[in-house]
């Protein structure tokens, strides 16, 4: 038995390769297989299928017959219009159906029927003759169909090859000279030789004669081996191709879906590059199959014309109108002439509807003009207000520009500005300074008389004006010799003042002079330093040229006051009027550069500023009735404006100049004048208001200070350290007494504050008699003091707590001693 295989395996092939050529099988259009006794012999090494059609002309031809078939498949799968070369394509060849592809020879008579002439008994071998017999019993190609006389370059002609096969095997087909398919009695002899061959002892002693024997004996025996091909049907006897002996087991054809040929791709680059691809072969695919239904649809289309024009379709029957038989057309009725009444009222209503359609047009029109008259006196009204806006838009512009202008001139004045009025306070604070001085020393001169005199600290030194160290224990008694200097002075001055005033003094109004007058050459120093600080003012603005920057009123009182009167709720909104105040707040600072409220006659109204803003928050107004008089004109839209600038300018000016000193607590004009302003303040900004609180503060501030110096001043005086008074000296009551007035004319000072801040007013007095007078007092009741405390009693006793108020009474008890 033999195994046919339409393709060896792999190691068949091989095997194949490896053995040598023999004589029996050096033609290609038969080949020998070896038996199954043969396979055990070690000499043997390889195994050979008689493969048909394999390598002969006809196989060749027929698979590069298909390939083109394909190849012209595949590229018809689009419709083509024609064009250049379209004469030299290959005609359209219809595909072949699977099983007629199968079919590679006509079926040939086999099984055991079929015997070969045996060879003689004693030959080892087939002959040459046996083999050409053979040969000539095998067919070389299968008869020809239809499809091999397909396409114009085939050229079949009567021998059944074509023109391109006998260009390419011309030398192979003229050396062949074997007759075609054998009859059935060449088929009958051949079995019969074959079955002859089959004896036990031939088959042994050709086993053993010879290499070139081949067995064709289905049967084993003898340890024999057959060899089974592994894909083997149910009929492996049979000649006939099977599909998977042509197209293989079918997976190639389902590779493409059971991604059998896909490769896997190490990186990104390769990865991305196969999804390109990818991507393009989906793109293609969906063209074909689109080419494909368009294709479907022109072919059905086609075939409902085929079949339209071949007259099997039902053709539409059209719709059957029932004829009807002839009416005559109805005879109208008859009907009576109208009579004159009918035509008149017909008349009499179409004029009735004619005159109230004409009521409506008439009431239409009148509307319509009475509408067209409204959107002319809108159009002049959105007339008017366009060029309000744009005069408006114009002059908002040039406002904006000017208000440009003000910041960048007031970014480059204020500075200089602050650095005045910072001098000006400098000034202040000198004077206040020499004038605490000289009551800090009249203070330390009387006490030392009647209390005694603090002892100076060790290692403190004193160099005369020649360079002399003075002493400081001699310098600092209660008689040395600038202690009887500083009272000589203090006397000459009490003598010019009493001259001024062009009348005696008398004893009693020993102690309450201020004293706070210069001396002469520090009277011309000030004077010289208040005169550069007013020049220095001029020189701020002499650069400036243009009107509306030197004076406020001829620039920002008619800029702003031009917005108040174009749109004065814009104005409002904007809060112009204080953005004004903030812009005048310059010219105001520069006003009052040098302005001592304490000590000067001038007065917060009489400033020009004032004036100027009380006439911008206040305008005139055109009354009916000029008769009616008013006093003052009603306040605008912008509230008092000089109440912000004092709040913005005026009470920050005071509190630096009250801390800087310049307030004097033992002068009663000076406080008169700072109740004064603290009032105007109140009234103008409230007493709750931020700014008049630092104000009152910054007052309180300067009684404080004061009376922690003048206890600390009594407490050194009075420690067991200190340098005593002299025993006797005539001088002690006067200057006992001259001190206390003073404590008394400041108890009266402090009291002016009362109204303004009652609850610190009162601990301001009880501190004073109860830390300053109580000591003094206690000490010389007998020697004037008695007098003293009767004279503040009266003063401070609605201030005092019960215990004070006893002591100035009734003196010193024993715990007071």
């Amino acid at each position: 038995m033999f195994i046919k295989r339409a393709k060896p395996r792999p190691s068949l092939r091989a095997r194949e390769s490896d053995a040598p050529d023999s004589p029996a099988t050096s033609s290609s259009l038969a080949k020998s297989s070896i038996t199954a006794g043969d396979a055990q012999d070690p000499d043997t090494s390889a195994d050979i299928d008689l493969e048909e059609g394999s390598g002969s002309l006809l196989g060749r031809k027929k698979a590069g017959r298909k390939d083109k078939t394909k190849d012209r498949l595949k590229k018809g799968g689009r419709l083509s219009f024609g064009g250049e070369g379209e004469d030299e394509e290959e005609a359209f060849k219809p595909k072949k159906s699977l099983l007629s592809q199968q079919i590679k020879l006509p079926p040939t008579p086999g099984g055991d029927s079929y015997a070969a002439p045996a060879p003689s008994a004693s030959g080892s071998s087939y002959s040459q003759e046996y083999l050409s017999q053979l040969k000539a019993a095998t067919p070389t190609r299968a008869p020809r169909s239809a499809t091999d006389s397909a396409g114009d370059d085939e050229e079949i002609d009567a021998s059944g090859l074509s023109r391109l096969a006998r260009q390419k095997y011309g030398s192979s087909i003229a050396q062949d000279t074997t007759a075609g398919i054998p009859d059935a009695a060449t088929i009958a002899a051949a079995k019969m030789k074959r079955q002859a061959g089959l004896g036990n002892g031939q088959r042994s002693s050709n086993r053993d004669g010879g290499e070139d024997y081949i067995s064709l004996s289905e049967g084993g025996g003898g340890g024999r081996i057959a060899i089974y091909d592994g894909q083997q049907g149910p009929h492996p006897e049979s000649r006939l191709m099977r599909e998977e002996d042509e197209t293989g087991d079918g997976d190639e054809d389902m590779a493409e879906f059971t991604e059998a040929k896909d490769r896997l791709y190490l990186g990104k680059d390769a990865k991305k590059a196969a999804a390109r691809r990818l991507r393009g072969e989906i793109g293609d695919l969906i063209a074909d199959r689109e080419a494909d239904i368009e294709d479907d649809e022109e072919a059905l289309e086609w075939e409902k014309a085929q079949v339209q024009r071949s007259g099997m379709h039902e053709d539409e029957r059209s719709e059957k109108t029932l004829r009807k038989g002839y009416t005559p057309a109805p005879i109208p009725v008859a009907r009576p002439p109208p009579t004159i009444l009918s035509a008149s009222s017909r008349l009499t209503k179409a004029m009735g509807d004619i005159q109230i359609s004409k009521t409506e047009s008439d009431r239409n029109l009148d509307i319509v003009i009475q509408e067209l008259a409204e959107l002319e006196g809108q159009e002049k009204d959105l007339r008017v207000a366009v060029e309000k806006a744009e005069d408006k838009k114009e002059w908002m512009e040039e406002f904006r520009g000017w208000v440009e202008m003000l910041g960048a001139f007031l970014e480059e004045k204020f500075p200089k500005l602050e650095s005045i009025e910072n001098d000006a306070v400098h000034h202040i604070k000198e004077r206040s300074d020499i004038v605490r001085k000289r009551h800090e020393e009249d203070d330390g001169d009387d006490l030392s008389l009647f209390l005694g005199v603090p002892r100076p600290a060790a290692g403190e030194e004193e160099v005369d004006e020649l360079g002399r160290v003075k002493d400081i224990n001699r310098e600092a008694g209660p008689s040395s010799g600038v202690r009887r200097g500083r009272r000589e002075e203090r006397g000459a001055r009490r003598l010019r003042r009493q001259r001024q005033n062009r009348g005696p003094a008398s004893v009693d109004e020993d102690g309450f002079s201020t004293d706070s007058t210069l001396a002469d050459a520090d009277i011309q120093d000030y004077t010289a330093a208040l005169n550069k600080l007013d020049h220095r003012v001029h020189a701020l603005m002499h650069d400036v040229k243009a009107e509306d920057f030197k004076d406020p009123n001829k620039g920002l009182a008619v800029k702003f006051g031009g917005w108040r009167q174009r749109d004065e709720e814009e104005y409002s909104s904007a809060f112009g009027g204080l953005a004004l105040v903030q812009a005048w707040e310059f010219w105001a600072r520069a006003e009052m550069v040098g302005w001592e409220p304490l000590r000067g006659s001038t007065s917060l109204e009489s400033f020009g500023w004032f004036g100027s803003l009380y006439r911008y928050c206040h305008p005139p107004v055109q009354h009916a009735d000029e008769d009616d008089d008013m006093d003052d004109a009603p306040l605008s839209c912008d509230g008092d404006l000089v109440a912000s600038m004092v709040s913005s300018a005026v009470v920050p000016l005071l509190t630096k100049t009250f801390e800087a000193g310049a307030y004097d607590p033992y002068s009663a004009p000076q406080t008169r004048r700072a109740v004064d302003l603290a009032d105007v303040v109140a009234e103008l900004t409230g007493k709750d208001s931020r700014k008049f609180t630092a104000l009152l503060k910054a007052v309180l501030t300067v009684f404080h200070e004061h009376l922690i110096s003048l206890s600390t001043s009594i407490a050194q005086a009075t420690a067991f350290d200190a340098i005593q008074p002299p025993a006797f000296d005539p001088a002690t009551r006067t200057e006992m007494e001259r001190y206390v007035r003073r404590r008394i004319k400041l108890l009266k000072n402090i009291l002016l504050w009362k109204r303004e801040a009652p609850q610190e007013v009162r601990e301001l007095v009880v501190r004073l008699v109860g830390e300053v007078l109580r000591p003094i007092l206690s000490r010389h009741w007998d020697g004037g003091g008695k007098e003293m405390g009767l004279k503040v009693l009266p003063i401070a006793e609605a201030s005092l707590p019960p215990d004070l108020v006893q002591f100035l009474q009734q003196g010193p008890n024993d715990r007071w001693q």
